[in-house]
């Protein structure tokens, strides 16, 4: 059986006999699942969506990398940013990557601002416009509402 490490808000206060932690520094671990839980209910309610290009050329790379820095600058419902997270970069290199090559990870309060960004937000639309641009073989999209979340992050 194995046991979580307890988390210390203090350092340990040693003495010549034994090392101990004030009982108040101690985060008691189902206080730490509270925390954890409720982080994870608003995770779970976002929509996730996933897409993979296959753009073989590193130029093309570099050109979508600043389309998304554009996308995020500038991407806006009733006057404000709605996409809540975003995260794009090339894909690293392995043999189960299956030629997709760059991924970009956004999230959305629902499922309406993912079907906006797709069909009527003017910066995503010039994304998209510039993509095609680039010799893009294939584009994979996916989205979710996790049933499942966790992790060590915070």
């Amino acid at each position: 059986m194995t046991s979580s490490p307890l988390r210390l808000s203090r350092p340990l206060i040693t003495s010549s006999r034994r090392c101990f932690a004030p009982r108040s520094a101690l985060q008691h671990p189902a206080a730490l699942f509270r925390f954890s839980s409720s982080a994870a209910v608003k995770m779970a309610d976002r929509v996730h969506r996933v897409t993979m290009f296959k753009l073989p050329s590193e130029e093309g790379q570099k050109k979508l990398i600043e389309q998304y820095q554009i996308l995020r600058e500038n991407n806006s419902k009733d006057g404000k940013p709605y996409i809540l997270s975003m995260a794009a970069g090339p894909a690293e290199p392995d043999q189960r990557s299956q030629g997709y090559t760059f991924v970009a990870k956004s999230e959305f309060a629902s499922i309406d601002d993912m079907k906006y960004y797709d069909a009527e937000c003017p910066a995503h639309q010039a994304l998209k416009k510039v993509a095609m641009t680039l010799g893009v073989e294939g584009i994979l999209t996916v989205y979710f509402k996790p049933q499942v979340t966790g992790g060590a992050a915070p």
